[in-house]
């Protein structure tokens, strides 16, 4: 993939400090009247001014299928939670776009950013991009994704169902997911994985709680200790005494 660079489009993913923290993609229950996006990074009481894009990505689709104006206050920490219309379940790529403020933004729901439908974006010339995420549904749209092509993150398929919430390690900046396991209800069990799944995690890699966070700086990824690890521990301690 690659994206059609128009004269004053700029792409910033890897020096803005101001970035998406944390979403809910789909979460439980019926659909949402609207969606509660953190940003994280910006700079402690200044004020902000925003457009929170949703392309659509079923495939190499690229249509705008959601947008909304999104402006506030960082708080202390550089924190901020804003709220969009629902955003469609995914499989999507969700873009945190500058441009420059004011109501001028030069693009409408429906435009086709990818108009070929083979991943090469042609973007406003407006658009200053802070953040880009995409969220698969599907393995075969784990490929068609725009999230790195924008320079950002793409969160790949679990095996199991759409995240329920998608949230950045709060030293780390790595992306995670959550979901509920078997197509369960969040009642019965959720889990979680990293952005490239590599097995399932739990509450407690996560200080014990997989619910959003919204305001407050998010957990921090630690890895449990194995069953190996506490038998080698036990048996050394066993030694000590003995000795």
């Amino acid at each position: 993939m690659k994206i059609v660079i128009t004269s004053s489009f700029l792409v910033v993913c890897s020096q803005a400090a101001v970035v998406f923290s944390e979403f809910e993609p789909n979460p439980a229950g019926g659909d949402p009247s609207d969606s509660t996006f953190e940003l994280a990074g910006g700079v402690p009481s200044a004020s902000f001014d925003y457009y929170i894009v949703s392309l659509e990505n079923d495939g190499f689709n690229g249509r705008i299928d959601r947008s909304a104006r999104v402006t506030g206050t960082f708080d202390v920490a550089g924190l901020a939670s804003v709220t969009t219309p629902d955003l469609e379940n995914p499989t999507f790529t969700a873009l945190l776009v500058d441009i420059g403020g004011g109501d001028s933004a030069d693009f409408s729901i429906g435009d086709d950013l990818d108009a070929a439908d083979d991943g090469n974006l042609i973007l406003p010339t407006s658009w200053t991009i802070l953040d880009a995420v995409g969220v698969s549904d599907e393995v075969d749209d784990d490929s068609v994704l725009y999230g790195e092509t924008l320079g950002g993150s793409n969160i790949l398929h679990n095996g199991e169902f759409e995240p329920l919430l998608v949230f950045r390690d709060g030293s780390t900046g790595d992306w995670y997911q959550t979901v509920t396991i078997d197509f369960g209800s969040p009642e019965e069990r959720v889990g979680a994985y990293a952005a490239t799944p590599a097995g399932e995690l739990t509450a407690a890699n996560f200080g014990g709680s997989l619910a959003p966070t919204y305001g407050t700086v998010n957990p921090t990824f630690v890895p449990e200790p194995s069953t190996a690890l506490l038998g080698g521990i036990a048996l050394l301690g066993l030694f000590r005494r003995r000795r």
